[in-house]
Formats: structure tokens, sequence, C-alpha cells
């Protein structure tokens, strides 16, 4: 009897994780627009030192903190160990938005339509939701990507507007619509952890 492959494992980000996680996203940035992916970044290139530098400065920052970032990373361990997708809420830029967090994610394109993406999201929301005691995830996704949306839908975010030519990528102008998660009734107050 053939074993089945393992199921890519979902763990926080740690520091020690800045340099694989830097170079999986310049990896997955690089698949935006091409090959009949769409787009779903607003660039293709990255610098990983840059990437890496900015990890580390948001993870270490106190959720207190404007521009603080906490992240859980895909991984799979065979063929060889290696992240193959995240998860990333980040702080606003001033405290007066701690109660919100703006979601950024991804997964590499062979590993996309299997459940991934749905996981990560399930994460994310509950630790924001039950140990950051935020209120609202926010996110911004592209017009083009039907599947993207498709799912952020299904996971209870809802359209709140759309920037109409938000941005042009390689000649493409994108649509960005924003979307929002309530995590709990609006007004209700609660005290993130630190």
């Amino acid at each position: 009897m053939a074993l089945s492959p393992a199921l890519p494992t979902i763990v926080p980000a740690q520091r020690s994780d800045a340099r694989a996680f830097a170079a999986y996203l310049v990896e997955h940035m690089a698949e935006s627009g091409r090959q009949g992916v769409p787009h779903f970044a607003v660039t293709t290139s990255l610098v990983a030192e840059e990437v890496e530098q900015s990890a580390l400065d948001r993870w270490s920052r106190a959720l207190s903190e404007p521009l603080w970032g906490r992240a859980w990373l895909l991984r799979v361990s065979a063929p060889r160990a290696r992240i193959i997708g995240h998860i990333e809420l980040r702080g606003g830029r001033v405290p007066s938005e701690n109660h919100r967090a703006v979601v950024a994610m991804g997964i590499l394109g062979p590993c996309t339509g299997q459940g991934h993406g749905r996981r990560l999201l399930e994460t994310a929301i509950a630790w924001a939701r039950d140990e950051a005691g935020l209120s609202y995830l926010d996110l911004g996704v592209f017009s083009n990507n039907e599947r993207a949306r498709r799912l952020y839908a299904r996971m209870g975010f809802i359209p709140v507007g759309t920037r109409e030519d938000a941005f042009r990528v390689d000649g493409v102008t994108l649509d960005d619509i924003q979307m929002t998660l309530a995590l709990r009734p609006p007004g209700q107050r609660t005290t993130p952890a630190r």
C-alpha cells in the first residue's frame, strides 16, 4: 500500500525563517501575471535581502506598535523542506488602527487549488479573533483574480469598495477590490494581545 503524501504544515513564522521566507516570496512574486496566472502583485521582482529585513522588522514589533506583522508559513518536508505558501497579518501605521490588520497571502502556483488557502485563512482568522483580539481583517484583491475573490467571499470577507485603475503592471490595468471581515460586532471593545 502506497503512503499518501503528507499534508503541508502551517507553522507560525519565526525570525529564523526570514531568509527562507524571502526566497519563497521572491519565487512567488515572479509568478504574478505569468504563464496564465492572473496578476496578484504590484511587482514581479523583489530583492531578497530587503524582503528579509522588512519581515524581521515587522515580526519583531509588539502588536501595540505600528506596522507590526505576524505570519504563518505553509511548509512541505518532501521531496525537500521548503516554504510553499504564507499568510501574514500586518498592523496599521498608527495606534488608532490597532483593532484592524491587513491580510497578505500567497501560495506557489503548483500548490494552489488544494485547500491550503482556506487552511491559512482559518489559522490567521482564529489567531486574530481569539489571541490578538482584533475586530477586523482587511485585504485588497485584484478584480482579475477570480479564484482568490471566491475564496475570500467563502471565508466571510465582503467587498467594501473598488479602486478602479489602481495599478498598472506590465501594461495591464488592475482594479483593486477592498474586502473586510468583521471578527466581532462593531463597537465591541477588545484588549489586543501585546
